[in-house]
């Protein structure tokens, strides 16, 4: 199947389906609910994740913790699937 989903053309936009369905799970193990329930990822675009956020002061929070949300995000993929994390206020 892994095949014909690659000569379909289709694997990266797999990929980003999975990516948002994955992450707010990820979340909570990471952040717990508190943070999770403020945050919602809208969409995957050219390996970046854009992040929907409540407040500008969560927004640098999650920031600074970029690298372990996106280790987090890629860690079942081959490939670094998101690449890039944008906050949303």
């Amino acid at each position: 199947m892994a095949k014909s989903i690659k000569k379909a053309g289709i694997k990266n936009q797999l990929n980003s389906a999975e990516i948002l369905k994955d992450f707010m799970p990820k979340m909570k193990n990471i952040f717990g609910d508190s943070i999770a329930k403020k945050i919602k990822p809208m969409h995957l675009k050219d390996g970046t994740l854009y992040i929907a956020c409540l407040s500008s002061v969560l927004s640098q929070d999650l920031k600074s913790q970029e690298n372990r949300i996106l280790n987090e995000l890629n860690r079942n993929y081959s490939t670094k699937v998101v690449q890039r994390l944008k906050f949303l206020e």
